[in-house]
């Protein structure tokens, strides 16, 4: 049986992209081939203070999230629905769904799974610009008052096999420190390690997602 043919009942994917909005075409196409439909929830990069506005803006995507199943809904009598999050969308799909039980299942894609730990100790451009912003201020310790929203706290109650978590070894967003938290994560969480970079549309990394769908519906 073709990937195409696997699926025989209608399925529909939230895709909750990182702050950039990029919805990366290749999910799209593969949910497509394999006659199922996309949502994308668009909103743009977080505004106002990093820290005191930061779970007003979580929730402000939780609500777009909201609108769209309430339309899936309201189109299909027994929709199944599905929702990928990407990098911070993760994040945010992860409080979401922490709150609402909208889904079948999670596929977090290429999601910093402590985004406190990351901001607070990452190399990348992105984090270093966080501190230094906050340092600015004197409030770079505020950090930790985040921690209720990374990934790792959002799931933490979670149906362990309702949540696939897809990890790019080759992601220049992860370090150590996030290799050991998706470590710990692989304890509870179907896990994939996988020979990919952030974006995470290698044919394996995108025909696994499905995989783990079909195992779910059929």
């Amino acid at each position: 049986m073709s990937d195409a043919e696997s699926i025989q009942e209608p399925i529909h994917v939230v895709l909750v992209p990182g702050a950039d909005a990029l919805v990366f075409n290749e999910d799209i196409a593969a949910a497509q081939q394999r006659g199922a439909q996309v949502w994308p929830v668009i909103y743009g990069p977080p505004t106002g203070h990093p820290i005191d506005d930061c779970e007003a803006y979580y929730q402000s995507v939780s609500q777009r999230i909201t609108v769209i199943v309430d339309e899936i809904r309201a189109s299909s009598p027994a929709p199944l629905i599905f929702a990928f999050g990407r990098n911070l969308g993760g994040s945010i799909l992860a409080y979401h769904a922490a709150q609402k039980n909208d889904f079948r299942a999670l596929v977090m894609i290429g999601v910093i799974p402590e985004l406190t730990t990351f901001r607070r100790h990452g190399a990348h451009q992105s984090a270093t610009t966080f501190r230094q912003r906050l340092a600015e201020s004197g409030e770079l310790a505020r950090i930790e008052d985040l921690e209720h929203l990374d990934m790792t706290t959002s799931l933490k109650s979670y149906p362990a096999d309702q949540c696939l978590i897809q990890v790019g070894e080759r992601d220049d967003y992860m370090d150590e420190r996030a290799f050991d938290a998706f470590r710990a994560l692989e304890a509870r969480f179907p896990t994939e390690w996988l020979d990919d970079v952030h974006a995470m549309v290698e044919p394996d990394t995108l025909a696994r997602r499905w995989t783990f769908i079909e195992a779910l519906v059929n």
